[in-house]
């Protein structure tokens, strides 16, 4: 029985060897993942945990601005007018 174990120990060294050599490089390929999300992560939010804008969103958010501040520039001119005609109203009254 001896024999038996010996061999048997000495077929699995192998085994257990490239079982050894997976785990570590799966660990190194997770290892480099985690850096490069790390890095994308700086490129994202600051220091103080504030999300950094990316030049795509700066450009959309200034159309969505300019769009908005179009529109609230004449809704106060229709709002001028209607109090001018409602000043206007009461002083023919």
């Amino acid at each position: 029985m001896p024999e038996f174990a010996k061999k048997l120990t000495i077929a699995i060294v192998p085994l257990l060897l490239a079982t050894i050599g997976y785990l570590f490089s799966a660990l190194l390929n997770i290892h480099d993942r985690v850096n490069h999300l790390d890095q994308k992560m700086s490129i994202l939010v600051d220091l103080d945990n504030k999300i950094i804008p990316s030049p795509d969103n700066a450009i959309a958010r200034m159309q969505i601005k300019d769009s908005v501040m179009k529109e609230v520039n004449g809704l106060d001119k229709r709002i001028a007018i209607i109090e001018w005609r409602m000043d206007n109203g009461k002083d023919n009254q």
